[in-house]
């Protein structure tokens, strides 16, 4: 009767194990880096909202967060092109998921139970009236114009899908020889 030595293919399969656990923390981390570069750098909100990779077994999460917070009745100030200033009270605005509609777009919006829409400006717009509330500068718009589509994530996604062959092949060159 022989024996058989299994200890090799046990160095193998914990070498292909930290293989595999370092080619998805490489990619994953990669992402992260093209994630960042593609999103919009407008605000810098979804930069910043960019989170670094979640991994768990066979899969790197990548998540952008950037929530529109959700904004209560507030006051503002309304300067009219007169120069005369107005007390007035805005209404509530509900939350919304800011990459997603970077992302998708949005369609062009009526307002309907308001009078105007308000759209944020990063200054004071000259001769015209705006409004001022909490620091922000708004126009009024009785309509907005669709936002194309700006998908960031995909482009990432197919840079990622480009690198991934080499990132791998660094990752086995590493762990093999």
């Amino acid at each position: 009767m022989s024996r058989v030595d299994l200890s090799g293919i046990e160095e193998l399969r914990r070498e292909l194990k930290q293989f595999k656990r370092v080619a998805i923390g490489r990619l994953g981390e990669r992402g992260y880096q093209l994630l960042r570069a593609e999103v919009p750098k407008v605000t810098r909100n979804l930069m910043q909202g960019v989170s670094p990779p979640e991994i768990k077994g066979n899969r790197a999460t990548l998540t952008v967060t950037a929530r529109s917070a959700r904004r209560g009745a507030r006051q503002a100030t309304l300067h009219l092109k007169s120069g005369k200033t107005k007390q007035i009270k805005l209404r509530p605005t509900a939350a919304f998921n800011y990459p997603e509609v970077v992302a998708t777009g949005r369609p062009a919006m009526t307002a309907r139970r308001a009078k105007v829409l308000i759209i944020p400006v990063p200054s004071p717009p000259s001769g015209e009236s705006y409004i001022e509330a909490d620091g922000q500068f708004y126009v009024m718009r009785k309509t907005a114009k669709a936002v194309k589509p700006n998908p960031y994530d995909e482009r990432a996604a197919r840079r990622l899908e480009g690198e991934a062959v080499y990132i791998v092949e660094a990752v086995a060159r590493e762990t093999f020889e």
